[in-house]
């Protein structure tokens, strides 16, 4: 059994592709488009990390990050943005990701915020997903879970960097 990811985005085909990304690393990934239903997932489902895409609203994706942060602060919380002026404020989230086209630093910066928040009651897992050779398409397919009926959030770490990212 993988981490579960909860991903709030869009439906796109962004959104799409870091799903695939994420299960063939070994991610169970429940992907949703609405922030109010993300928000009744992320409460009534063991989550290990939340990822919010940038096709959300910056003040929504704001507020849906604070409550998030509300409801299990130990969940960490990862912003992906097209450009760096679409940062979310500092302490809000773990990491945040300039998504431009590399799918590994998606898949490093996850390790790290659910490396770094240890065990957790509430994880599906007790041990990080595997690591990626580097290239999400080199996966094994046999390696992937079931995508459905599990989440993830983030949690909060102080750390609040920003990096370029894939998806």
């Amino acid at each position: 059994m993988g981490w579960t990811v909860l991903c709030v985005s869009k439906i796109s085909a962004a959104q799409v592709t870091r799903k695939m990304i994420l299960e063939r690393a070994g991610y169970k990934v429940i992907a949703i488009a609405n922030p109010e239903e993300a928000v009744r997932i992320f409460t009534a489902s063991a989550v290990d990390a939340v990822v919010l895409g940038d096709s959300i609203q910056a003040d929504q994706r704001n507020d849906l990050a604070r409550t998030f942060k509300r409801l299990s602060p130990s969940v960490p919380i990862l912003a992906l943005s097209q450009t760096s002026g679409s940062q979310v404020p500092a302490g809000i989230v773990d990491e945040q990701l300039e998504s431009l086209g590399d799918p590994q630093l998606l898949l490093e910066a996850l390790k790290r915020v659910l490396v770094r928040g240890g065990d957790r009651s509430a994880s599906s897992r007790t041990t990080p997903a595997p690591e990626s050779d580097g290239a999400a398409n080199n996966a094994a397919a046999s390696n992937a879970p079931a995508s459905e009926g599990t989440a993830t959030a983030d949690r909060p770490t102080g750390a609040n960097k920003s990096k370029k990212s894939a998806v």
